[in-house]
C-alpha cells in the first residue's frame, strides 16, 4: 500500500512549516491521494498505475501547490462586536472539528452519499408514520384553545360486543344538562354531513356542512374571522332562523373578503339562508379529516330537509347525539360520563313519560376531538404496529451506518494514532466521531422528508381512498419535524458510539509501526452488525409476505359480482324537497337519459351500491317463533341491476321495469332473494312463488310479499370474511325505505371522472338545482373495506424492500471490506497455486457463515415479531412454512449477488504487486 505521507513530507521540507501544522497537511493531502488511489483500483486499473495516475492528477492540476496554499493561508482575523461574549477554547476546538468533518466527508463523496441514503431510507417511513399517527391520533385540532380540555361525548345503547345505537337528545334535555354539570364548564352538540351550496344563481356544488347548537364556537373557544355566532333564539322550532356561519377560504373565494361575506346570501338544498359570520381558514370542523366550511343551527335541520312538520318543540328525542365537552378544572372524563348519566336518570325521574329512553340511553366520554371514538383502539393498534415496523427499520438503518463508520474509522488507523501520540485526547476524537455521524444524519434526515413526502401520500391514498376531487393532505408539522430530528441524532448518536470506542480504544504503537489501516476487534463488530441486518431485513419480509398472501386470499374470496368498469354516482333528493313519490320520477327520467347515452353499456339504480352501507329488514321465518324475527339485510334496485354487476339469477327473474320504479300500489311487491336467505328459510333455492312475511313495523302492518327471483350470494362489507350473509332485494320504487337518496350504477370504459361529468350534465336536464355526487369506481368501494389491509400489506412490503437494500449494502460493505483486508492472503494463495474457484469460495464461505447466523437469528426474532400482525391474518397462519422459506431463499439470493463485485475483484489480485507492496 502506497506511503504517501513520507513522499508528502519530502516535497513539504523546503517550506520549513512547523512540525505539527506539517504532519496536519500531510494527513489531508495524503488522504486526498488515497481516495484517488481507490478510485483508479476499483476502475481496474494496476495499483503502480494507480499511485501514478494519483500523483500525475495533482501535479497536472497544480493542485498541490494550490491546496498547500490554501492550508497555509491565515484565516481573516474576525472581530467580535462591541459587548459580544467571547468564544471559549472549548466552542472554538467544536468549531474547528466540525469544520474538519465537513472537508473529510466532502472528500470522501461516495461513503458520504451511501451513508445518506441509508439513513433517507431509514428515517424517511417513520416520519411518515409519524404523520399519519400524529394526524390521526395526537394532533390537536386546529383553530381551538386549550384542546386538552376538549373531548366527545355520546348518547345511545350499548351492547354488550362494544357496538353502539346512538340515540338523539332535545335541547330541552341538554340545556337541563349543560345548566346543572359541575364537571364540565361547556357542552355543544354537532353533526357533520354534507350539504348542497350555491351562491348568486350559480350551479349547486357539494360542501362540508355541520348543524350545531348554539354554545359550539364558544365551547370550542373558535373566534370568528369576522361577524357574530348565533343567537338562542336562532335555533328555536320549528325551523330555527335561515342563518349560517361560513369559513373563511370560502368566503374569499365567493365574496372576496371576510367583511364583504356578511350579510350576503347563500342558496342551501334551495332555501335561502344569509351569512352572519365567519370562521377562520384554520378551523374546519372536529373530525380529524376536517373539510367543514358551513355551519348551520340544529333548527334549521327539518328546514334544509323540506320536512313540513318542523322541529318538534319537546323533550325526549333529538336530532343531535355527539356532543363536544369541555372539561373543567381538574375534572376527569370519567368523572364527566358518570356525572352526565347520573343528569339522565335524574331527567327521567323528573320527566318520567318523555324521558323514559334516559333509562337505558347511557353516555360515553372520550377525551380528545377529530377520530371517532369507536374507531380509536383500532387505529391506535394499528399505528403502534407501523411504528413498531419503522422501529425495526430504523434499528436496521443504524447497524448499517455504525458498521460503515467503523470501516471509515478502520482506515483511518494511521490518522487517528498520529493524533494521539500528538496529544489528542480520547473525549476529542470520539467528538470528532459524533460529530461526522450527527451531520450526516441531518442531511440524511433532510433526505428522508423527501421519501416521508412520497410515503405518507402512499398510506393517505391506501387507508383513506377518495373520489377525484375530494383528496386532503396530511400535513407534516412542526411537532413531526421536531420528532424527525431527535431521531435523525439518536440515529447519528448510535451509530457513531461504536466506531468512536474503536477511536479512543485503538492502540498508538501498532498503527504507527505497521501503518495498519484495522482497528483492533473491529472486524468482529463489523460481521455483528451485517448480521442484525440481515436479521431485521428477514423479519420484515416474513411479515410483508404475510400480509401479501392475506390480501390474496381477501381478494380471492369470490364477490359474487363483478365491480370492473362501474362507476357509481349518487343523488340525495330529499335535501331538495323531493318526497318518496316526486324522486321515483325523477329517477324514471334521468335513468332513461342515462341509459340513451350510447357512451354508457349499461346503467342501473340502486339505494345503495355494493359494499356500501346497507338497510336491514325482519323477516318472519316460516314454521318458528313470530317474536323472533330474522334480520336481513336489503337492499331496493331497478331492472338492469343485475347485469350491470353481473350478478347471475340463478332462479327465475329479475324486476320488471314496471316493477322497478313503480309505485306501491295494491299489487304484491315482488322481491329477489339470495341464495343463502333461500336455504335458511326453505332449505332449497327452488323458492320461485313462495312468499316472504315481512314483520310488523311502525308503518305498516305484517305482509306477504312474493319471491320471483334467486340471486347469487354476493358480498358486501359486512361479510366480506366468512360466510355469505341473508340478503333480499326490492324494486327501488316500492322499497320499504325511501328512494330519495340513490346511486346511479353506470357501466362505462370512460375514465371515472369523465363518467361522473357526463351523468351530471345529463341530470341537470331534469333538474338543474340538485348535484349529484363525486363519481367514484366501485373498486374503490371494495379497496376502501380493505384499506387497513392494503396499507399494512404494501408498507410493510415497501419497508421490507428498503430494509433487504440497506442488508444488501451492509453485506456488500461487510464482504468488500474483508476482502480488501485479505488481499495479502488472496495474493499469496495465488502466488502458491491457488485458483479462482478457490479465492471465490472463500469470499463465498465467510458471507455464507454471516448469512447462516443472520438468518437463524432472524428466524426466531420474525417468530415473535409476527404476533404484532396475527389479528390482520386471514387464510394464512403466522407460522406459515412457505413464507418463511420464501423469506430464506430471497434472503440467501440477496447475499449471494452482494457477494459478486468483492469475489470478481478478489480474483483480480496480483500476488507480484501484493507482495511488492508488502
Amino acid at each position: 500500500m502506497p506511503e504517501w505521507k513520507h513522499e508528502i513530507a519530502r516535497r513539504l521540507e523546503p517550506l520549513g512549516l512547523p512540525p505539527l501544522r506539517d504532519n496536519e497537511i500531510a494527513e489531508e493531502l495524503a488522504q486526498h491521494l488515497e481516495d484517488r488511489y481507490q478510485d483508479l483500483l476499483a476502475q481496474g486499473r494496476s495499483e503502480d498505475d494507480a499511485v501514478a495516475g494519483a500523483w500525475r492528477e495533482i501535479e497536472a492540476s497544480d493542485a498541490f501547490r494550490r491546496e498547500v496554499a490554501r492550508l497555509e493561508r491565515p484565516a481573516p482575523l474576525e472581530l467580535p462586536p462591541p459587548g459580544a461574549p467571547r468564544r471559549g477554547p472549548r466552542l472554538a476546538t467544536l468549531w474547528e472539528d466540525l469544520r474538519y468533518t465537513a472537508r473529510s466527508l466532502r472528500r470522501s463523496p461516495g461513503f458520504s452519499f451511501t451513508v445518506i441514503v441509508a439513513i433517507a431510507l431509514s428515517i424517511g417511513p417513520i416520519t411518515a408514520i409519524v404523520s399519519v399517527g400524529n394526524w390521526l391520533l395526537w394532533r390537536p385540532p386546529p383553530g381551538v384553545s386549550k384542546s386538552g380540555e376538549l373531548g366527545l361525548v355520546w348518547f345511545g345503547r350499548w351492547n354488550p360486543r362494544g357496538g353502539l345505537s346512538v340515540s338523539g337528545v332535545s335541547s330541552h334535555n341538554l340545556a337541563d344538562i349543560s345548566a346543572r354539570g359541575r364537571s364540565f364548564t361547556a357542552i355543544a352538540g354537532v353533526l357533520e354531513s354534507t350539504t348542497s351550496l350555491s351562491v348568486a344563481d350559480g350551479l349547486p356544488e357539494l360542501i362540508g356542512m355541520a348543524n350545531v347548537t348554539v354554545s359550539f364556537f364558544d365551547t370550542l373557544g373558535v373566534r370568528l374571522r369576522a361577524g357574530r355566532t348565533f343567537r338562542p333564539d336562532e335555533d328555536r322550532g320549528p325551523f330555527g332562523a335561515p342563518v349560517a356561519v361560513i369559513g373563511e377560504t370560502l368566503a374569499r373565494t365567493t365574496f372576496g373578503s371576510p367583511e364583504q361575506a356578511i350579510g350576503k346570501p347563500l342558496t342551501i338544498n334551495s332555501r335561502p339562508f344569509t351569512v352572519i359570520g365567519v370562521a377562520p381558514a384554520v378551523f374546519e370542523g372536529i373530525s380529524h379529516e376536517g373539510g367543514i366550511e358551513l355551519w348551520l343551527t340544529v333548527a334549521t335541520i327539518p328546514h334544509i330537509h323540506h320536512d313540513k312538520q318542523g322541529w318538534p318543540d319537546r323533550r325526549g328525542d333529538g336530532f343531535m347525539y355527539q356532543f363536544v365537552v369541555r372539561a373543567a378544572p381538574g375534572a376527569t372524563f370519567a368523572e364527566i360520563e358518570t356525572e352526565l348519566n347520573m343528569l339522565a336518570l335524574q331527567l327521567a325521574g323528573e320527566y318520567p313519560q318523555e324521558n323514559s329512553a334516559f333509562e337505558v340511553v347511557k353516555a360515553r366520554a372520550y377525551p380528545g376531538l377529530g377520530l371517532p371514538p369507536l374507531t380509536r383502539p383500532r387505529t391506535r393498534t394499528m399505528v403502534n404496529t407501523m411504528l413498531a415496523v419503522g422501529a425495526l427499520l430504523l434499528l436496521l438503518g443504524c447497524a448499517n451506518v455504525a458498521n460503515l463508520l467503523v470501516f471509515r474509522t478502520s482506515r483511518r488507523a494511521h490518522e487517528i494514532a498520529v493524533r494521539k501520540a500528538l496529544g489528542a485526547s480520547r473525549a476529542r476524537l470520539m467528538q470528532l466521531q459524533l460529530l461526522e455521524s450527527w451531520l450526516l444524519a441531518v442531511i440524511g434526515a433532510a433526505a428522508g422528508l423527501v421519501l416521508a413526502l412520497f410515503l405518507k401520500q402512499l398510506m393517505q391514498q391506501l387507508l383513506f381512498p377518495r373520489p377525484p376531487g375530494l383528496t386532503f393532505n396530511v400535513p407534516i408539522d412542526m411537532r413531526v419535524l421536531g420528532l424527525t430530528l431527535l431521531a435523525a441524532l439518536g440515529t447519528g448518536t448510535i451509530s457513531a458510539i461504536a466506531p468512536a470506542w474503536l477511536a479512543a480504544r485503538g492502540q498508538v504503537a501498532p498503527s504507527l509501526v505497521r501503518g495498519t489501516r484495522t482497528l483492533t476487534r473491529s472486524p468482529k463488530l463489523r460481521t455483528s452488525l451485517a448480521v442484525l441486518q440481515l436479521a431485521l431485513s428477514l423479519t420484515l419480509l416474513v411479515g410483508a409476505l404475510l400480509l401479501v398472501t392475506t390480501l390474496r386470499n381477501l381478494r380471492g374470496i369470490g364477490l359474487g359480482f363483478d365491480p370492473a368498469g362501474v362507476t357509481v354516482v349518487g343523488v340525495d333528493l330529499g335535501q331538495h324537497g323531493y318526497d318518496n313519490a316526486r324522486s321515483t320520477g325523477y329517477h324514471r327520467e334521468v335513468l332513461a337519459a342515462l341509459e340513451a347515452n350510447r357512451e354508457f353499456q349499461a346503467v342501473t339504480l340502486a339505494a345503495r351500491a355494493p359494499f356500501g352501507s346497507s338497510s336491514s329488514i325482519e323477516i318472519l321465518p316460516p314454521d318458528e317463533d313470530s317474536s323472533r324475527p330474522l334480520r336481513v339485510r336489503a337492499n331496493g334496485v331497478t331492472q338492469n341491476y343485475f347485469r350491470v354487476v353481473a350478478t347471475p339469477i340463478v332462479r327465475g327473474r329479475p324486476f320488471s321495469a314496471d316493477e322497478a320504479l313503480g309505485s306501491d300500489g295494491a299489487e304484491p311487491t315482488p322481491v329477489i332473494v339470495n341464495e343463502t336467505l333461500a336455504i335458511r328459510l326453505f332449505g332449497t333455492i327452488d323458492v320461485i312463488g313462495r312468499n316472504l312475511t315481512f314483520a310488523k313495523t311502525f308503518r305498516r302492518p305484517p305482509r306477504e310479499l312474493p319471491i320471483v327471483g334467486v340471486a347469487k350470494d354476493s358480498r358486501g362489507w359486512y361479510d366480506r370474511i366468512g360466510a355469505p350473509e341473508p340478503f333480499l332485494y326490492q324494486p327501488l320504487g316500492r322499497y320499504q325505505y325511501s328512494a330519495t337518496r340513490a346511486e346511479y350504477l353506470i357501466k362505462s370504459d370512460l375514465p371515472v371522472r369523465r363518467v361522473g361529468e357526463t351523468a351530471a350534465a345529463i341530470a341537470a336536464r331534469t333538474d338543474g338545482a340538485v348535484p349529484l355526487m363525486a363519481a367514484h369506481a366501485l373498486t374503490d368501494s371494495i379497496d376502501r373495506s380493505l384499506s387497513e389491509e392494503r396499507l399494512f400489506a404494501w408498507m410493510l412490503s415497501l419497508l421490507a424492500g428498503l430494509g433487504f437494500v440497506l442488508a444488501s449494502l451492509g453485506v456488500y460493505g461487510l464482504v468488500a471490506q474483508t476482502t480488501t483486508e485479505r488481499r495479502r492472503e488472496f495474493g499469496i494463495r495465488i502466488a502458491i497455486g491457488a485458483g479462482r474457484r478457490d479465492i471465490v469460495r472463500l469470499v463465498a464461505r465467510y458471507a455464507l457463515v454471516v448469512s447462516s447466523i443472520g438468518v437463524a437469528l432472524g428466524l426466531g426474532l420474525a417468530f415473535y415479531a409476527t404476533r404484532l400482525v396475527q389479528s390482520m391474518l386471514f387464510g394464512v397462519t403466522r407460522f406459515e412454512p412457505m413464507v418463511y422459506a420464501a423469506a430464506v431463499v430471497t434472503l440467501v439470493a440477496v447475499v449471494a449477488f452482494a457477494c459478486i463485485p468483492p469475489a470478481l475483484r478478489a480474483i483480480r489480485v496480483q500476488p507480484v504487486e501484493v507482495l511488492r507492496a508488502e
